[in-house]
């Protein structure tokens, strides 16, 4: 009996961590890819729904190598397994003014969010493209990337995110464009906002004495209070996360469809009515003072002192 296999990216936490049990869940063999390795609390959970978990770090090509490697062993394990879907859902984020952001703060974000899922994807996409133009199992196989609102809409404090997100959304339309004769398909998931579900704050506060010891004195005069009195606030929204926080239905099912979905579409969106309401909203033209205090009011971060 065919079983689809979805290999997915970054499952430590947040997202990544509900789409895997999701899908181990319906029954799909399903291959976790854990930054923190295979024996921390998130990769023993998903072990207990049948999940394969995978030490796996999306910015060394020896790990993402040694990724594929054992999933090539599943399968050819396994005759009835089927690579289906890859889902590149490792990301990290550091908010700051980009004049507060380090080198290596912007360089690490461009390497997990855009290389890191572009890696990724050149290790399965020979194998995706044999079972799309076999088309003997009527599989559709895919590449999920997961993009963001603000690679849609960038906003003041996310410059590097928001540039990685928005190569990732370009790069998934150019993928899709490519291999749409061979029945191979790339699709952009944007899961709306689920920062305070997910470890993806968990740095910030160490990011956020990196910035400031990396800025000199007269940046430091400028910039050194907002810098702490925002690194307060995120420490506080984002406290007491557990890997399996995100309980948002409403996402969940929006990546159970992009998934396995017949015809996938290029994008799949979660809004909620605050997003949707606020991202309309800067659709409009609009006098940028005016557009300054929407994004203000839709982030609602401490006013600058």
């Amino acid at each position: 009996m065919l079983r689809r296999v979805v290999v997915i990216t970054g499952c430590d936490s947040g997202l990544g961590w509900a789409v895997a049990a999701r899908s181990a869940r319906e029954g799909l063999v399903t291959v976790a890819g854990m930054y923190g390795g295979t024996e921390s609390r998130a990769a023993k959970a998903l072990n207990g729904l049948s999940a394969h978990t995978h030490g796996l770090d999306v910015t060394k090509p020896e790990s993402v190598t040694e990724f594929k490697d054992y999933i090539d062993t599943l399968v050819k394990d396994n005759p009835g397994y089927k690579l289906h879907a890859v889902v590149n859902n490792a990301g990290i984020m550091t908010i700051g003014d980009y004049e507060w952001q380090t080198q290596s703060i912007i360089e690490n974000t461009i390497n997990v969010n855009l290389l890191g899922a572009m890696r990724v994807a050149s290790a399965f996409l020979p194998e995706l493209r044999r079972i799309a133009i076999d088309k003997q199992d009527k599989l559709r196989p895919r590449i999920i990337n997961i993009a963001s609102h603000c690679g849609l809409q960038p906003l003041p404090g996310f410059g590097p995110y928001s540039a990685s997100k928005a190569a990732v959304l370009a790069w998934t339309k150019a993928l899709r464009l490519e291999h749409y004769h061979h029945g191979l398909t790339a699709v952009a998931f944007v899961p709306g906002g689920f920062v305070t579900n997910s470890n993806l704050l968990s740095s910030q506060k160490q990011q956020s004495l990196a910035m400031l010891e990396n800025l000199d004195e007269e940046q430091k005069k400028f910039y050194g209070r907002r810098l702490k009195t925002l690194t307060d606030y995120l420490a506080l929204v984002s406290q007491n996360t557990s890997y399996d926080s995100l309980k948002d239905e409403s996402i969940i099912e929006t990546y159970m469809k992009a998934l396995l979905d017949e015809n996938p579409k290029e994008l799949y969106k979660v809004e909620s009515g605050r997003y949707n309401l606020y991202y309309n909203l800067l659709k409009i033209p609009m006098p940028e003072s005016f557009q300054q205090w929407l994004i203000n009011k839709f982030l609602s971060f401490p006013k600058k002192q």
